[in-house]
């Protein structure tokens, strides 16, 4: 039994660092170079948890006058970077208009 088992493991061993070198699951490294991995990273891998699809999310940006429209493509572009670097799907919602009181 011992000897299934530890045939086992080294198999699934041999599965993880293949696996890490893809870069489909990343190890956590312990001061002694053993790896660990995290139960939520392997189900994903091995399709037992369903990754849900990252929600679209609105960048809105306005100014009041005409002779800031320059201002308002920078904006525009500023919100865009940040969205990117935060891996969302965004959709861009702009728009020039005066306040009125």
């Amino acid at each position: 039994m011992y000897k299934k088992l530890k045939r086992y493991m080294l198999s699934a061993e041999v599965y993880f660092l293949n696996w890490g070198k893809e870069g489909l699951i990343i190890p956590l490294r312990l001061p002694k170079g053993r790896r660990r991995y995290k139960k939520e990273d392997i189900e994903k891998l091995l399709g037992m948890i369903e990754e849900k699809p990252k929600p679209t999310v609105v960048l809105y940006a306005k100014l009041s006058t005409k002779k800031q429209e320059e201002y308002l493509k920078n904006q525009i572009r500023r919100l865009e970077e940040y969205a990117k670097s935060q891996g969302w799907q965004y959709e861009v919602i702009s728009e020039i208009a005066s306040t009125v009181e």
